[in-house]
């Protein structure tokens, strides 16, 4: 009787287990999916990125990803000076949809809604906005991003690629 009684505990106990371990392995993977983890998948974005072919000081800094935001800033240097800057962020609205705020020096912020999201790229729009209307970034490989902006003028679509490499943070 003893005997037969061991094989039902430990088959119980297995079941138990499993069930538990596919709840556990459900949980982590709706939590990947859900919006306020979404912001961990630009973990690659981090750092320092100075463009390529431009003077030294040239590029974007972004934080890290915390407080559910990313904070970014970016700088153009000709001839030993600063010449333009801009603040960035990158956050949930308030329904929810990840967007990208930029505010270049002495300009309003403008927004604009997240429209592609994977290990490698983002893509971000304002179609309302005059020029730039999709901010996208691209991921190649560890050390090299490709920005690129683009839109409408007045005298056709506009397209603006800006190489850059990870470089140190000084």
């Amino acid at each position: 009787m003893f005997n037969r009684m061991r094989p039902v505990r430990v088959r119980s106990l297995t079941i138990t287990l499993a069930a538990v371990g596919l709840g556990l392995i459900t949980a982590d993977l709706v939590a990947a999916d859900r919006p306020d983890r979404q912001l961990e998948r630009l973990s690659w974005l981090s750092g320092c990125w100075g463009q390529d072919g431009a003077e030294r000081g040239t590029g974007e800094m972004w934080t890290r990803v915390a407080g559910e935001s990313l904070l970014g800033v970016g700088r153009t240097i000709r001839e030993g000076r600063t010449v333009a800057y801009e603040f960035m962020r990158i956050e949930h609205d308030a329904d929810g949809a990840i967007t990208y705020t930029a505010q270049p020096a002495g300009q309003v912020a403008t927004t604009f809604t997240l429209t592609h999201l994977d290990d490698r790229e983002v893509v971000f729009e304002n179609p309302a906005h005059d020029f730039p209307q999709r901010i996208t970034y691209t991921v190649e490989g560890q050390n090299r991003m490709m920005a690129v902006i683009e839109g409408p003028t007045r005298i056709g679509e506009k397209r603006i690629e800006i190489p850059m490499t990870r470089a140190a943070c000084r």
